[in-house]
């Protein structure tokens, strides 16, 4: 079922909508850990932006040395990674793609009043109160044409109200360069804060799990229904025994990949739901980066890309 908390605030509850009794029928997660009621209506784009100019790489693990069957990531190892907060609470994981935006799933901002979410950069522990991260507020969301029946085009943009410092513990993931790789059979990281198994706890400290790339005709033969996968979903896990698998609090993560040719990794899927968390018959599901790279693009036009 959709897991959604009722969690009250001084100001508004947090209830579960009508389209999420549809997908609680149908014994699906998304990998959010509360659900939003409110339209999100992101001010007009801003005009006459100034372009910036970097010098960075994009796609650099800083190689140090749970997700469920994962492990302890190393501090900073994924300088991309992004903590999204709702009213002080974590709810969310992002990544930055420039020095101005961060790519999450469509369904931890529709629904969300979107100057409420913040961004939280460089940070390892979310529940160390001593150190201070990076932190930024967000100016604009930008949602995909998220369908809530069967959480298709489940991918959104977040324009930040400050440019992003790229930093050795702060850097963007590359974005695909080839749109028609399907990465089957690729070994791919999936990296969050979300829940240890599927009723527990969300963790501190961030965690990564190694997960391989199957294709969309194996996803439809698993016990998911054909219908339920579409073509801008991509899947990864072990549908024969589970194992290993993001769960709730990791929407919105990245699912990478390493590149052969220069080592670096690049962002190849996008945390959006599965049927429970590393349940046998039901792997990952993700929003597929590669069919949306023209509408990141064009939609990130102010920000400054990393050299890929």
């Amino acid at each position: 079922m959709w897991k959604c908390i009722i969690f009250a605030l001084a100001v508004s509850t947090f209830t579960c909508s009508e389209g999420d009794e549809i997908r609680d029928t149908r014994g699906v997660y998304t990998k959010n850990i509360f659900g939003g009621v409110w339209g999100n209506r992101p001010p007009l784009m801003e005009l006459n932006q100034p372009r910036t100019t970097c010098t960075c790489k994009c796609g650099e693990r800083n190689e140090v040395s749970r997700i469920v069957g994962g492990v302890e990531a190393g501090i900073n190892e994924f300088p991309w990674m992004a903590r999204l907060t709702y009213f002080k609470r974590f709810y969310c994981g992002g990544m930055l793609i420039n020095d101005r935006y961060v790519l999450t799933a469509a369904h931890c901002v529709k629904g969300f009043m979107w100057f409420m979410i913040k961004v939280t950069f460089g940070e390892h522990n979310r529940c160390n109160s001593t150190t201070r991260p990076e932190t930024r507020f967000v100016l604009r969301a930008i949602a995909n044409k998220f369908t809530l029946s069967n959480f298709d085009n489940d991918i959104a943009l977040l324009r930040l109200n400050e440019q992003v410092p790229i930093t050795d513990a702060i850097k963007p993931i590359c974005l695909p360069s080839i749109k028609d790789n399907l990465y089957v059979g690729v070994t791919a990281l999936a990296a969050g804060w979300g829940t240890l198994t599927e009723e527990g706890k969300v963790s501190c400290t961030l965690q990564e799990v190694e997960v391989p790339v199957i294709s969309n005709q194996v996803c439809r033969s698993t016990k998911y229904t054909a219908s339920m996968i579409t073509d801008n979903m991509l899947c990864a896990g072990y549908p024969q025994t589970g194992e290993k698998d993001s769960c709730q609090g990791d929407s919105g993560g990245p699912l990478i990949t390493e590149r052969k040719h220069d080592k670096r990794y690049e962002l190849i899927g996008v945390v959006s739901w599965g049927n429970g968390c590393a349940r046998p018959g039901y792997p990952g599901v993700y929003a597929r980066v590669t069919n949306y790279l023209d509408w990141i693009h064009e939609n990130t036009k102010d920000g400054c890309y990393c050299t890929e």
